[in-house]
This record gives structure tokens, sequence and C-alpha cells, in this order.
């Protein structure tokens, strides 16, 4: 399991050539399912736009580069318009709120884990509030903890629904 965040700035290289094509700068995350549905690739041109490898085109994520076939995996987000309609970028989701569905905030979404091998969101890492249910826009920032993806309800743009009653799993309604 890795944090999406870990991911970033990895050289991204074909086993083709050998090259260096990019780096990555984040994931796509398709919210229904919560997959990775691809990577997003900065190229080497700083003048290029990011580029997406569809997840199911990564051939390895090790702790120093993620590796593709070629550079030909790399596509402009244009012509994945599947990827965009059903994903949104992991720092989309980094900072919404956490809430519960009895309205009770746990905190901010800080971070995404992600399982590499099956492609998938295993939980989403909660920074949580000061004060407990009666707290306001207040945030710990050394009280962090891990709300499982099957207790997930909804990841929306302004919030992440959520059946526990607190972010380290506690009794879900």
């Amino acid at each position: 399991m890795i944090r999406a965040y870990e991911l970033v700035g990895r050289p991204v290289i074909t086993i083709d050539e050998g090259a260096v094509v990019g780096e990555t700068a984040g994931v796509i995350i398709d919210t229904a399912s919560a997959n990775v549905a691809a990577l997003i690739v900065n190229a080497t041109n700083r003048f290029e736009a990011p580029k997406a490898v569809p997840y199911a085109l990564v051939q390895g994520i090790g702790d120093d580069a993620v590796i593709i076939e070629n550079a030909s995996s790399m596509a402009d987000f244009g012509t994945l318009p599947e990827i965009l309609d059903v994903g949104r970028p992991d720092s989309d989701i980094r900072g919404v709120r956490a809430i519960t569905r009895t309205g009770r905030l746990l905190g901010t979404v800080a971070d995404l884990m992600i399982d590499l091998d099956a492609g998938s969101v295993v939980a989403y890492e909660i920074r949580g509030a000061v004060g407990g249910a009666d707290a306001t826009d207040a945030i710990d920032a050394a009280s962090l903890s891990l709300l499982p993806v099957e207790l997930v309800i909804t990841v929306g743009r302004q919030a992440l629904i959520t059946a526990a009653e607190t972010a380290a799993g506690g009794s879900a309604k």
C-alpha cells in the first residue's frame, strides 16, 4: 500500500527504449469503483500538456520508477474522455471534507492509500477535526486516521460522505 502523494515525481520509463518520458504528477481515481483509472504524467518537454497512462498499461511501479511499454502508452486527456468522465485527480479529492451521513465532520481527506497490485484505493487518510462532534472547520494536523473505502458512500466535489462515525472505522450506521 502506498499514499497517492508518494507516487508524485517518479520517473516514467519505457521498456522499449529505456527512455525517461516524463514523471508522475498524480493519479486519476474512478470515484464510483475506487479504482485507479490512470496515472497523470508530466512529459519531459515542459511545454507539453500533462498526459494520461491508463492504469492497465502500466507495467510496473517501483520505489524508483514507473515502467510503461512505450511512449505511445501515454495519451492526451482529450483522447481518453472515458477517464475524465468517471475519474477525478487525487489532487481534487485531497482537502475535501469527510462527513458522516449523520452530518458529523470527521476532518478532511489528507491522502488516498492505494494498493498498487489491485490498482485501487483501499482507504482514505483523514486529518481529523479538533473537538469531536462539536468541531467547526478547525483541523488538527497531528490527527491522522484511515477510513476504509468500504465505509465510503460518496466521493463528491465538496465532501466525502461516510457511514462511519469515526475515521478510525467506528460504528457504521
